[in-house]
C-alpha cells in the first residue's frame, strides 16, 4: 500500500491543504493520505491554537473522503514535532507500506536544516508540491543538498492554491470573508466557536 503523510499546524485546515492531498494522491496513485497535525512544530508558532479545535476542523474537512485519515500521533506525543520521529512511528505502524511525505516548496528549501534529514530520506519518498515562489538561489541550495546525498525527491509541477492559514486568521480578525478558502463546514465551525477573533 502507498501511504501519503501530510503534516502541518492546520490552524485552520484550508482548501490548499486538501488540494495538496488530492494532487499527490492522484498523481502518485496513493492509497491513502494521513493528515498529521503538529503539537509544536520547530519552524512555526502554533501555541495560539486549541488542539481539539484543530482536530475537529480536520475531521469536518475530510469526513466525506474514505481515503483521507487523521492521526493524533504528534498531538498525543506532545513536545516538539520532529518529522523523522513521526516517520519512524508510521514505518513501524505500517511496515509493508511505501511512505510518501508531502511538503510544500517553502519547506523543501529549508529541508537541510530539519532534524535528521537523512533519516527522513531513508524512511520516505519526499514529495514536493512546487509553488515557484522562492528564489532560484534557495532552490539551488536544496538541489545541491539532495545531490550530495544521492537522493531524488519527487517534484510535482502542478497548479497550487495560494492559501495560508495565517492569512485566513487575519481575515477573520478583520471580519473579511473566508468561505472560498476553507470547506464550508470548517467555516461554520470557526463561526460557531468564535475562533481567531
Amino acid at each position: 500500500m502507498k501511504t501519503g503523510i501530510l503534516g502541518g499546524t492546520f490552524n485552520p485546515i484550508h482548501n490548499g491543504h486538501l488540494y495538496m492531498a488530492f494532487e499527490a494522491k492522484k498523481t502518485l496513485n496513493l492509497d491513502r493520505i494521513i493528515f498529521v497535525p503538529n503539537y509544536i512544530p520547530p519552524h512555526k508558532e502554533a501555541m495560539d491554537r486549541n488542539p481539539e479545535d484543530v482536530l475537529n476542523m480536520i475531521k469536518l474537512a475530510i469526513e466525506n473522503y474514505d481515503d483521507f485519515h487523521l492521526s493524533t500521533y504528534e498531538l498525543m506525543k506532545k513536545g516538539l514535532s520532529y518529522t523523522y520521529e513521526t516517520l519512524e512511528y508510521f514505518t513501524k505502524t505500517y511496515p509493508n507500506d511505501e511512505i510518501y511525505f508531502i511538503i510544500g516548496e517553502d519547506s523543501y528549501v529549508n529541508f537541510s536544516s530539519w532534524r535528521n534529514p537523512e533519516i527522513i530520506m531513508k524512511l520516505s519518498k519526499l514529495v514536493v508540491i512546487q509553488r515557484e515562489l522562492v528564489g532560484a538561489d534557495k532552490m539551488r541550495d536544496s538541489v545541491r543538498f539532495f545531490e550530495e546525498h544521492h537522493y531524488e525527491p519527487i517534484i510535482l509541477d502542478t497548479l497550487i492554491l495560494e492559501v495560508s492559514s495565517s492569512d485566513i486568521r487575519e481575515r477573520i480578525k478583520n471580519k473579511r470573508e473566508i468561505g472560498y478558502l476553507v470547506p464550508s463546514k470548517v467555516r461554520d465551525y470557526i463561526d460557531e466557536h468564535g475562533l481567531y477573533r
